[in-house]
């Protein structure tokens, strides 16, 4: 499978995916931690979510998806929309604008990777604000990791 794991600079899910034989790049704005340039994009996912494209790794070779991505696993930036912000986002009973408008990005950005021409889409955010009115079709779940007994609500 050709998968985009975008907002990964840690390479984590990338290096997973490609020991399991998948063709799987990393994507973020940040240079990446996990080691391997040869798979990961530094630049804006939003030109990369709906596959035919070409790109150049930070390794300097050069790719071409011809057709959509087989899958697209993200993680983008939740701070500006989860619920654990929301204490943030009014002051005095009045929401706060600037903080608003950067929530309605994120929003917006989190719909484009939502709505990406792609069957297998998998996005992860932690549970967000009502006010931020994401679409009824997210589902949120308590991961539990490493056999620890702590979890968090989020969305996947």
């Amino acid at each position: 499978m050709k998968v985009l794991v975008a907002c990964e600079e840690s390479q984590a899910v990338t290096k997973e995916l490609r020991n399991l034989g998948h063709e799987a790049y990393s994507c973020d704005i940040e240079p990446c931690s996990g080691g391997h340039p040869e798979w990961h994009i530094q630049a804006d996912v939003i030109p990369l979510l709906n596959g035919d494209c070409s790109f150049r790794t930070v390794g300097g070779m050069e790719h071409r998806i011809d057709e959509k991505w087989d899958m697209i696993i993200a993680f983008p930036p939740c701070t500006y929309m989860t619920n654990a912000g929301a204490v943030r986002m009014r002051v005095k009973g009045k929401i706060v604008q600037d903080r608003y408008q950067k929530a309605m990005k994120a929003k917006a950005f989190f719909m484009q990777i939502m709505n990406a021409n792609c069957e297998k889409i998998a996005i992860e955010n932690p549970t967000p604000m009502k006010l931020i009115a994401l679409p009824p079709y997210t589902q949120a779940v308590q991961p539990y990791q490493f056999g620890h007994p702590y979890s968090k609500r989020t969305c996947l």
